[in-house]
């Protein structure tokens, strides 16, 4: 069984992470797929055509951009709230209990997207200044979970998410670059076999699987670790005030 209310190093982030994911893995998976596969496709195959478009080793802005404003916006924030209610089912000693966490995730994606919608807002007006950006998105980084768990709207994620990191920033915004590299390593490994094809054959919809594939491998491992994180800096904060 997982505790979730500890206090966790990074080892024991990674550690635990991995060991709910891989044991879980196919749910996982499917889960990711679930809200993975029409977003790419609506966005990236249809709208920026890539089903039908020739390969193009190196997209243009926009084409970089727009897939990457969607999954910040609507693709990890909803998988992040369907992993959050599969861990806790996990952690209370079941299984990941995948269509109660895929109901409960839904229905909490229209608050998470309002609140993460204010949070791009004020990276972005930091991002002018580059650190102010990047102190707010670590600052912000757990409005999902303030949603989903602490029943947090809007403005109020935002202060429950801050809270949290309060006093903890340097130490999260490390963790928060080690899981990224983590992804991206695993990201690269992943997708590369499908770019090579997408190059040897010139279509650009085998580097839309390659994408697709690897967002659906890293992105659940990635909302698991952070909801890990969620509650190690919950625990600390409430050891503190003891």
């Amino acid at each position: 069984m997982i505790e979730l209310g500890r206090r966790r190093d990074a080892g024991a982030l990674l550690r635990d992470s991995f060991v709910v994911y891989l044991r879980h893995f196919w749910t996982f998976l499917a889960l990711a797929a679930l809200v993975v596969v029409p977003a790419e496709l609506i966005v990236s195959g249809i709208g920026l055509k890539q089903l039908t478009e020739s390969y193009d080793s190196t997209p243009t802005f926009a084409e970089a951009a727009i897939p990457a404003l969607v999954s910040y916006l609507v693709v990890g924030p909803l998988i992040t709230a369907i992993c959050v209610h599969a861990l806790r089912s996990v952690a209370a000693g079941g299984s990941p209990g995948a269509r109660e966490a895929i109901v409960n995730g839904f229905e909490a994606f229209s608050p998470i997207f309002f609140a993460v919608v204010l949070a791009a807002l004020g990276v972005l007006v930091g991002a002018v200044l580059i650190l102010p950006g990047i102190y707010l998105f670590v600052r912000w980084y757990f409005v999902p979970q303030a949603v989903v768990i602490e029943r947090a709207q809007g403005t109020a994620a935002l202060r429950a998410s801050g809270r949290l990191v309060d006093g903890e920033w340097w130490r999260t915004f490390g963790l928060v670059v080690l899981v990224n590299v983590v992804a991206l390593v695993i990201a690269v490994l992943v997708g590369a076999p499908f770019s090579a094809i997408a190059n040897g054959t010139n279509r650009a919809v085998w580097g839309l699987v390659g994408e697709m594939v690897a967002s659906v491998v890293t992105q659940p491992f990635a909302a698991l670790y952070s909801t890990f994180l969620y509650y190690d800096l919950r625990e600390r904060k409430r050891a503190a005030y003891r």
